[in-house]
């Protein structure tokens, strides 16, 4: 009789439903926020994440002000251009480990930092 490793089984779980990934993004959103109460806080971000699937829309942390605040981070010298290596640096900013949206050249510019992250922030 062979029975499933229940580890096995919990972390196939949590990937296919992104549970970690849910957690990270509450955290997030609660550390950020500091409210006054946690428990009413989480719940309104759940049900505002339950309605916005219920819509269809896509549920991110981040703003288009983040983003564009983040290249400018990545941009002290304000050259309009990041290297290959700050813009994989600022997907993992963005908790973004691996990049999927194929990037051209060896700089990325802010027209296309913008785009490209919220491209890659809509998989999540």
């Amino acid at each position: 009789m062979s029975m499933a490793d229940p580890r096995a089984d919990a972390n196939a779980y949590l990937k296919e439903k992104k549970v970690l990934e849910l957690f990270h993004d509450l955290g997030t959103k609660l550390v950020y926020s500091k409210p006054e109460d946690p428990n009413a806080f989480l719940l309104k971000v759940l049900s505002e994440i339950q309605e916005g699937d219920a819509a269809g829309a896509p549920t991110t942390f981040f703003t288009s002000k983040d983003v564009s605040t983040m290249f400018s981070m990545f941009d002290p010298t304000g050259k309009g251009t990041i290297t290959m290596v700050q813009y994989k640096n600022a997907l993992k900013s963005f908790g973004i480990e691996e990049m999927t949206v194929p990037v051209e050249g060896d700089v990325v510019n802010r027209e296309t930092f913008e785009k490209v992250i919220a491209e890659e922030l809509a998989k999540l």
